[in-house]
């Protein structure tokens, strides 16, 4: 059964790409009691205001609390009372058609008689109650702004829950916007429910910050362009439903120049549509691509966008040169003290016009340089076309032709790149799963792997995997990017050479710090020590220009590395692999992850230390255990190592609030218990000694001092580990079948 639409612009069906962020706003709504909020950080063109009217369709079809209410700041939005008046109606008029399962309601031009006579029975005095009170205090207008935005408080207090969905992506660059929408966001922060605030992700922070009591949102999702795979979904589905006949290189080649934005994509096939262009070339394409650039949808993209950052036709123009000649530069940067000269604003405005320009994405500023994004095609398409028609005056014919040229010449290069991409090993998915797991030390080194399992079959190579001793333990990944974003002279592709910083042993201290330099290299056969020592060579050469004090190397080769250059890494202490080996280890990362997407019975518990309450926790999980059939003898041990984690919890951890936290997590096979503490650990009991044989307090005379080796006799797998606010054990018991 297809959701029909109530607010949004979208069938539920054709909204690709973002279920897990539907999901994630349907648990929100749920979450009734917990006062934080979620933050909705957006590109300018990531499609969050669809988003939240998808999720508004869910929720009213869904029915029970809360009840969804979205509004959306306008940039037309006159004054802050004009726009608390249309805040206090909208939330009044979804509240009365969800109540009144009417959802024509919910987008009709009412009256608040109107409303009012809509108004279930049970409702009819609260709205009244309501709408008096709205009148009484339109005297003052403070008074009257705060009444407006205080309304979802004012419906809970009378017993009715609301689900705010509060869109500021519109807000823009305006600072009497962005006034208004921290008033919002003040009376949220006091609102005892559930809600959403979503806004372009360079002004979020601002918004939600800026406010008397400040937010601190308790949870945040980063709305970014599609995926690849959805933005073909979603550009054959316009495809479908616009009849464009197109091809699967055609496609492709729309997804990669207009950098998967659910936003371009939809204006371009409606374009097609319009002038019923049929896209099964690249010529008709970028012949359809150029016109949209230079005065189609694209162009009235990026005209909005500036002239909302600078009103004025001559420092629009002088901005626009600016901006080109920026972009032109080696380094596409000039400094803050070259902008403000030459555009010849006031302090005041010249930090309104960068930071607007910062907000929507067109430029990066920082404390000293202002660099153009180059990373968006269509925006330095529309920057280069613009500068030569509006400033340097040449003909728009001329301009259109040589663009068109431009982009015909490109296309097979974009396209390249796209196929290099996809036959990458998709190293920044990869290094962010790196978290202090410890792997065959075979993986990263070819010649040894070679050794041991050149010419065999897959399940030979696991076996003997699974059965080294050598073991390396990988770092904990906390950021990557690409090496050409921190140094031009590495050119390679984004996918292909990547900086991941780094902790070992997930120890925040400046001594454990660590950068991996990653890169896949291109040899038709084993790499040669000629080619391997050029790569080392340039990303130690990007390490020292970087600061990296601690670095590794890590080169992937698509057929391993030859006698002679596995002798130059072992010599650099850098690792080799090949593809074989970067696929064997990313299918071990992902079998550490897939256990905790399986849907298990999961129970969780909270107690105090001391007092005995340990045994609580022992009949809950003998509890549990008899559930899974463990056998007597299972769980009185799984019972005996829960006390004494319990105990060791107690006596070791400095927690300031002296409680457990307990999770039990059944599957078929195990059970799986986590107890943790918040707090630090005492500074001498960190080291490695503490984790492999228990602690002893004292001077070695208390009793305690067995307690992690008595528990890892009692049950089969044993992991104790630091985290950020505390330390957690995890204890797994397998089921052993009767015969």
């Amino acid at each position: 059964m297809i959701q029909p639409r109530i607010l949004a612009e979208i069938s539920a069906d054709k909204f690709f790409g973002r279920d897990a962020e539907l999901r994630e706003i349907e648990r929100h709504a749920s979450s009734v009691g917990h006062s934080r909020g979620l933050a909705l950080m957006a590109t300018a063109d990531g499609g969050a205001s669809e988003l939240l009217r998808q999720a508004y369709d869910r929720l009213f079809l869904r029915r029970g609390d809360p009840v969804p209410i979205y509004f959306a700041f306008k940039q037309s939005d006159a004054s802050a009372a004009g726009t608390a008046r249309r805040y206090f109606q909208t939330v009044l008029q979804q509240y009365i058609a969800y109540r009144r399962v009417n959802s024509a309601f919910s987008r009709a031009t009412l009256t608040f008689n109107d409303l009012l006579e809509l108004a279930l029975p049970a409702d009819y005095e609260l709205i009244t109650n309501l709408l008096e009170a709205f009148h009484r205090e339109q005297s003052s207008e403070t008074d009257f702004i705060n009444f407006c935005f205080a309304l979802p408080e004012r419906l809970r207090a009378a017993g009715r829950v609301v689900f705010p969905l509060i869109d500021c992506t519109a807000i823009g660059p305006s600072r009497e916007g962005l006034g208004v929408g921290q008033r919002v966001a003040e009376q949220l922060v006091n609102y005892d429910g559930p809600f959403v605030v979503a806004g372009l992700r360079r002004q979020l922070n601002e918004l939600i910050h800026g406010t008397d009591n400040g937010w601190d949102a308790g949870a945040i999702i980063r709305l970014e362009r599609l995926r690849e795979p959805a933005a073909a979904q979603l550009l054959e589905s316009l495809g479908d439903q616009y009849q464009i006949d197109s091809n699967q290189v055609t496609r492709d080649l729309i997804v990669q120049q207009l950098d998967a934005s659910p936003l371009f994509l939809t204006e371009f096939m409606r374009a097609a549509h319009r002038n019923r262009t049929r896209l099964n070339s690249f010529l008709t394409c970028q012949q359809l691509y150029v016109d949209e650039l230079l005065g189609g949808s694209f162009k009235r993209h990026f005209d909005r966008m500036l002239d909302l950052v600078v009103p004025n036709r001559q420092t629009s123009r002088t901005l626009l040169r600016i901006l080109y000649e920026s972009a032109m530069s080696e380094t596409r940067k000039a400094s803050l003290w070259t902008w403000k000269k030459r555009l010849g604003l006031a302090s005041p405005e010249f930090e309104r016009v960068i930071d607007a320009l910062h907000v929507y994405e067109l430029v990066n500023s920082s404390a000293a340089f202002i660099e153009v994004n180059s990373e968006i095609y269509v925006w330095m398409d529309y920057l280069r076309a613009h500068y030569r028609v509006e400033v340097a005056g040449e003909a728009r014919a001329r301009v259109v032709g040589t663009t068109l040229l431009e982009t015909l010449e490109r296309a097979p290069q974009t396209m390249t790149r796209k196929y290099r991409r996809d036959a990458a090993l998709g190293l920044r998915d990869l290094m962010p799963q790196f978290n202090c797991q410890r792997v065959p030390a075979s993986l990263l080194n070819y010649r040894s792997f070679a050794a041991a399992y050149k010419g065999e079959d897959n399940d030979t190579i696991e076996s003997g995997l699974d059965a080294e001793t050598e073991l390396i333990q990988l770092p904990q990944v906390i950021q990557t990017a690409a090496c050409s974003s921190y140094s031009s002279e590495v050119s390679c592709e984004r996918e292909r050479c990547i900086v991941a910083q780094a902790f070992e042993a997930a120890e925040y201290t400046a001594a454990n710090e660590v950068v991996w330099l990653a890169a896949e290299i291109d040899a038709k056969l084993e790499a040669d020590r000629e080619l391997t020592e050029e790569w080392c060579n340039r990303l130690t050469m990007l390490a020292r220009e970087c600061g990296f004090e601690r670095f590794c190397i890590w080169l992937i080769a698509p057929e391993g590395f030859s006698e002679s250059a596995g002798e130059l890494l072992k010599e650099r202490e850098a690792f080799g692999s090949s593809r074989q080996q970067v696929k064997l280890l990313s299918a071990r990362l992902q079998s550490e992850l897939r256990p905790a997407e399986i849907q298990a019975d999961e129970y969780e518990m909270v107690i105090p230390m001391g007092g005995d309450t340990e045994m609580i926790a022992a009949n809950t999980v003998e509890k549990i255990a008899r559930r899974i059939n463990f056998q007597p003898e299972a769980i009185n041990q799984i019972k005996t190592a829960l006390v004494e984690a319990c105990i060791n919890a107690a006596e070791h951890s400095l927690s300031p609030e002296r409680k457990i936290y307990q999770r039990f997590v059944v599957s078929d096979d195990k059970l799986t218990v986590t107890v943790a503490s918040r707090g630090v650990l005492p500074a001498q009991i960190t080291g490695p000694q503490a984790r492999d044989e228990g602690v002893k307090e004292n001077g070695g005379k208390g009793r305690r001092g067995w307690g992690l080796k008595l528990i890892r006799t009692l049950m089969d797998e044993v992991e104790f580990e630091r985290v950020d606010d505390g330390t957690r054990l995890r204890m797994t018991k397998y089921v052993r079948r009767s015969a």
